[in-house]
């Protein structure tokens, strides 16, 4: 994974430290990664997993997957699941995981830090095969409180009065960041499920 990605990704656990909501990982392997990209101030990456469909359970809403390594999956499929019984033996499950984080800087002093959560969820109408989308999006504002150009460093402090230093890979993002500025860091995460049954 690219360096300034890994940098850049780095703030998600910012947002853990200074308290904000935790979200389900991406999905386990094996995966594709279908894209990433990254620049001085925002990455992101999609990737792709695919599972058939081995039992399914309409009673229980137990459902058996078989990943493409052969990896055998099991789970409860929960109420909101409402296509469930759509779903039969064979049939081709595919999870698309995307994820961003950007980072932008408000030239003002004063305000206050925060953090904000919103969701947004997409399903198939009733009576076609189990496919939708969620996505998470958390924006957190954190306030400059020391600035260290020798070492190329930021210190923030989060709504929750967490506070993180962190190293500034850019030395012209130094030159406009002052004291009580604030930063907002916006990270997207989105989880997209279908389920066809195969062309024979």
């Amino acid at each position: 994974m690219p360096t300034r990605l890994v940098t850049i990704l780095t703030g998600v656990c910012v947002l853990a430290a200074f308290g904000c909501a935790k979200h389900e990982p991406a999905p386990s392997a094996p995966a594709t990664i279908v894209s990433q990209s990254s620049g001085p101030t925002s990455a992101s990456s999609l990737i792709t997993s695919t599972a058939t469909v081995e039992s399914v359970d309409h009673k229980t809403r137990m459902v058996t997957l078989r990943t493409a390594d052969g990896e055998i999956v099991h789970f409860e499929a929960p109420e909101s699941v409402r296509n469930l019984p759509q779903v039969r033996k064979g049939d081709h499950v595919t999870v698309t995981y995307y994820e961003s984080l950007a980072l932008r800087l408000r030239d003002t002093e004063g305000g206050q830090p925060g953090v904000s959560v919103s969701q947004q969820v997409e399903r198939a109408p009733l009576g076609e095969k189990p496919a939708g989308m969620v996505v998470h999006i958390t924006t957190l504002t954190a306030k400059v409180t020391a600035i260290d150009k020798k070492k190329q460093t930021v210190t923030l402090e989060g709504p929750k009065g967490g506070k993180v230093t962190l190293e500034v890979t850019d030395p012209a993002i130094l030159e406009r960041v002052q004291i009580g500025h604030l930063v907002e860091a916006t990270y997207r995460e989105a989880v997209s499920i279908s389920v066809k049954t195969p062309t024979k």
